[in-house]
């Protein structure tokens, strides 16, 4: 647990969009190589779409968001050095991983009626990246793994029996999962809406879009888990906190376009 404890009190940095202090155990250099991997064996094994008017609408928003980001002060790739990859697949989804490698499914095409709609998720995903969320959730993992570890060899060292100690262990597993693991990954998620927003709007896309795109995302699928069980924040709790970043982002976005 000491050990822990330590990595909390040592490896901690600052997102500073927001100021938020985050949990930072491995460097920048590991996770973007990981994710570079991963990214080629996507594509090496997932249909890409050649889509003309989807890729270039990709490439467009998707450039102009990292200018955007990086104007704003992001340690980010040059736009020029950002891969923006189109696969063919029904999901409605997206993602954008530490060395520039950005993926998008023609899946959530639909849903967009402009480039203010793809530039809401963009900047999201833009976000997360900027914001070295992919290095605090590795963090995340490895420092539960060292309390869980820490926690077993106490238990083994203070005689405690077996049956009493898989009790433990299990209840550690299910308190940092929901107590620990899911909060943490409920605040990146917003924290990427926010960072997201500021990014878009400086670039000149319409923030307002965001509220009823969000929406129409909400009405994909079926039923939702309750929100202390989810990675994501609630419905509810999403569109209340955009409406509330309106007045920061909207001088932005005024700014942008000379309104």
């Amino acid at each position: 647990m000491i050990l822990a404890v330590a990595a909390f009190l040592t490896g901690c940095q600052t997102v500073d969009e927001t100021g938020r202090s985050q949990l930072s155990l491995v460097g920048d250099t590991e996770v973007s190589s990981m994710a570079v991997q991963q990214f080629e064996q996507m594509k090496s094994e997932m249909p890409i779409s050649n889509d003309p008017q989807m890729n270039a609408q990709l490439q467009r928003v998707g450039k102009k968001i990292v200018d955007s980001a990086r104007a704003n002060g992001a340690d980010l790739l040059p736009s020029d050095q950002w891969e923006f990859v189109l696969f063919e697949s029904d999901q409605v989804n997206a993602f954008a991983m530490p060395g520039g490698k950005v993926g998008f499914y023609t899946g959530i095409f639909p849903l967009f009626d402009s480039d203010d709609d793809m530039a809401v998720v963009m900047g999201h995903e833009i976000a997360h990246v900027s914001a070295d969320h992919g290095q605090e959730k590795v963090s995340h993992q490895m420092a539960n793994q060292m309390a869980g570890t820490a926690l077993s060899i106490g238990l083994g060292i203070g005689g405690v029996d077996r049956d009493l100690s898989q009790v433990v262990m299990a209840s550690y597993g299910a308190g940092s999962t929901y107590g620990f693991i899911l909060p943490y990954s409920r605040t990146m998620e917003s924290e990427a809406d926010h960072i997201g927003l500021i990014y878009s709007s400086s670039a000149g896309y319409d923030p307002r879009r965001a509220v009823p795109f969000w929406q129409k995302m909400a009405a994909q699928g079926g039923e939702r888990p309750p929100e202390f069980l989810s990675t994501h924040p609630g419905e509810s709790t999403r569109i209340k906190a955009i409406e509330k970043m309106m007045p920061e982002v909207l001088p932005l976005y005024y700014k942008a376009t000379g309104q």
